[in-house]
């Protein structure tokens, strides 16, 4: 098993030196490519009624900035308005377009009438249950999303056009990215207009705080590093969600265990916690390095707003990347960090 581990991030490696895209692709989440599907559009809401049928395949060859915003909701339709002039400055670069979640003949022509009053000439999309589910758009609006050249999404979810999704990331500067024809990033947001979260901490050095260690001796966080590249996670032991990755990370941790370290912050205030913990360890048969955060503004420094959340260091304490409530697939992200920020 050990060596099939270490043949894995042997090919993995292998494969990202010939092929360096792959290894960019990696640093985030999994993207998927949106089809030749065809969607109700109508080109310029202030200038015409005429709804047609639109293959969105025929936009390939440039990126698409998309908005949904929903009809009578102030805080998108205030969205929309400044979408609109961000598209103007862009014009030509790439393409931009609104939607709005709408399928039936009373829906689609309310929602052209609002656009009509709000002045919005960009091409907008009715769609219920296509592309919006893709980019995030569900229940809340606004909701941002981008998509490349060749059809793959790889910004979404955003709930405002500077919502952090990825480390120096965000719509805006995801559309300033592909105007310049350079490659995007893949990086999801949280879905929420806040606009400082963990990505922001990218660049800087992990905050100094105060940790207490599994002893119960206080430390600060920076007295905790080694000298080499460093996980930290965030986690609780209540968060189920938290038990199904942060055990994968601490796997991989294993594997790399002399070339790269980690340390697990959790909150627990209470001995009734920490005794949770140890009974989660004994249960599921594995250990981490484990440090509590006394205080509830170590998770502020950090910028902590979902958990699990991930970082990895380089060996002077520089947060390199972050990884905000990741699936299974951080762990092939970690490796790509690693080959991409030359850790090894």
């Amino acid at each position: 098993m050990a060596n099939r581990l270490r043949w894995s991030w042997f090919l993995f490696l292998t494969a990202s030196l010939l092929f360096p895209a792959l290894a960019m692709a990696n640093l985030g989440p999994p993207t998927r490519r949106i089809g030749n599907m065809t969607l109700k559009m109508v080109k310029n809401p202030s200038t015409s009624t005429s709804v047609e049928l639109f293959p969105i395949v025929q936009w390939r060859g440039k990126a698409i900035a998309l908005m949904f915003w929903k009809v009578g909701d102030s805080q998108s339709e205030a969205a929309a308005k400044a979408f609109e002039k961000i598209a103007k400055i862009y014009k030509g670069k790439l393409h931009f377009a609104t939607g709005v979640k709408a399928s039936t003949t009373p829906d689609i022509k309310k929602a052209q009438a609002r656009a009509k009053k709000l002045g919005l000439q960009l091409p907008m999309f009715f769609d219920r249950s296509q592309i919006s589910g893709d980019i995030g758009a569900w229940y809340n609006f606004p909701r941002f999303g981008i998509i490349d050249k060749k059809g793959y999404i790889r910004v979404w979810n955003c709930g405002s056009l500077t919502e952090m999704a990825g480390p120096n990331v965000n719509i805006l500067k995801a559309i300033q990215m592909a105007a310049a024809g350079k490659k995007l990033p893949t990086a999801r947001c949280l879905g929420r207009p806040k606009k400082i979260n963990s990505h922001a901490l990218v660049g800087k050095r992990v905050p100094n705080v105060g940790l207490d260690d599994e002893k119960g001796k206080s430390k600060t966080a920076r007295k905790m590093l080694n000298k080499k590249p460093t996980l930290i996670v965030f986690w609780s032991a209540t968060c189920d969600h938290c038990k199904r990755i942060v055990p994968l990370v601490a796997k991989y941790w294993r594997a790399r265990k002399g070339n790269i370290d980690m340390l697990s912050i959790t909150r627990a205030p209470s001995q009734e916690l920490k005794d949770m913990i140890k009974k989660l360890f004994k249960e599921k048969g594995v250990k981490w390095p484990v440090a509590y955060a006394p205080e509830n503004a170590t998770l502020s420094f950090f910028n902590i707003v979902k958990v699990p959340t991930v970082f990895l260091l380089d060996k002077n304490g520089v947060i390199r990347h972050t990884w905000i409530q990741p699936e299974k697939w951080v762990v092939r992200s970690i490796e790509a960090a690693l080959f991409h920020y030359k850790m090894f």
